[in-house]
């Protein structure tokens, strides 16, 4: 008689005989509508991370981008590529509209997307007191453009979209031995956080005025990365100074996935600690699982650079476990050598004592 299903099992099986003839079917189609539904689930909020709202002037998406929507304009600066080796973001600027009737022309205070009278040009990190017109903007943006509408702009689902753009690459902070923002170092991948600092001017090229601004919706479409920013306007003296601190750090989803990663190396670093204690003490192991040691040794590089844009080095994890592996590995193999290996006994096995030493004697 072979071992019998416990009675709650008996039972279930009994109100549901399905699961005796299509049990394997019904489990394998299961297990893939779990982890269909879950990689469904994983992908949208993937894509939320980073875009999570349309780009527009309504007064919900001015909230969730700090927009304060005073008269002035409104900036877009889209974060789309990062360079950590050469410590640059790379941001599309654009225009998104203005708020005002002063500024959109329009007989209303509101907000108005892709509607504005100046003909604007921006600069980065110059200031309206000084000779900021020796230096070249980054872009301009005319008003008839906007007014006027190229035939692209009529394809269905890009009329919203800003007639001009201009992209440029920005360097990341460089002042950390002033700051000690540790956090800014790849070494503390992956909740490391990355950061560039600038400052705005918008002039009127009609009258070589500045121009005020609203606020700067600043996000980031950069893959693995969410993109940040704070606005900072400043009243000094009679000016009002703009500032933006552009941010970017790993997605929620990167770092679930590199501490998974973390973590499997770890238990199978400990593991093998766990195996070499044994060993020392003197327990049996089977030899196999004494050889797995060297496979993990070889298999923690490739678990490692499975992470995402990881780093070349850390101490935590990679350093600490290649080293401890590596120890328990060559502990591992000299003490199989200590156990396996016995010199060849000369004394004759079946002869007593007496004669044993005689048998001795006599071969010398």
């Amino acid at each position: 008689s072979g071992m019998r299903l416990p009675l709650w099992l008996q039972r279930t099986i009994g109100r549901t005989p399905i699961l005796i003839r299509y049990s394997p079917l019904a489990i394998l189609a299961g297990v893939f509508a779990l982890l269909a539904g879950i990689s469904i689930f994983l992908t949208q909020v993937y894509l939320n991370a980073n875009f999570r709202s349309q780009v527009n002037v309504d007064n919900s998406t001015l909230n969730i981008f700090h927009v304060s929507g005073s008269p002035g304009l409104v900036l877009l600066a889209d974060m789309f590529s990062i360079d950590l080796n050469g410590q640059k973001f790379s941001v599309h600027w654009s225009l998104v509209g203005a708020c005002g009737q002063q500024f959109t022309g329009l007989p209303t205070d509101d907000c108005i997307q892709n509607q504005f009278v100046n003909n604007i040009a921006l600069y980065l990190n110059e200031n309206a007191t000084v000779n900021w017109n020796i230096t070249a903007p980054i872009g301009t943006f005319d008003s008839p453009t906007v007014q006027n509408l190229p035939p692209v702009k009529y394809i269905p689902g890009r009329g919203q979209l800003p007639v001009q753009e201009y992209d440029t690459d920005l360097n990341m902070d460089p002042f950390l031995p002033y700051t000690l923002q540790k956090q800014v170092s790849i070494l503390y991948y992956p909740f490391d956080e990355h950061s560039a600092y600038l400052s705005l001017l918008a002039i009127d090229t009609d009258s070589n005025k500045s121009l005020p601004i609203s606020g700067v919706i600043g996000f980031g479409s950069m893959v693995n990365w969410i993109g940040i920013s704070a606005f900072y306007p400043t009243t000094v003296g009679d000016e009002t100074l703009y500032a933006l601190a552009l941010t970017a750090k790993r997605q929620k989803m990167v770092k679930a996935f590199a501490l998974v990663l973390v973590i499997t190396n770890w238990v199978l670093s400990v593991t093998i600690l766990w195996m070499t204690i044994l060993v020392l003490f003197r327990a049996k192991v089977n030899d196999g699982l004494i050889l797995a040691s060297t496979t993990v040794l070889f298999a923690l590089p490739q678990i490692r650079a499975s992470m995402p844009d990881s780093p070349p080095f850390d101490i935590a994890g990679y350093f600490m476990n290649v080293c401890l592996v590596s120890i328990c590995t060559s502990i591992l193999l000299f003490s199989q050598l200590q156990y396996r290996y016995r010199p060849p006994d000369t004394t004759p096995v079946g002869l007593p004592p007496s004669q044993r030493a005689a048998f001795l004697v006599g071969t010398k």
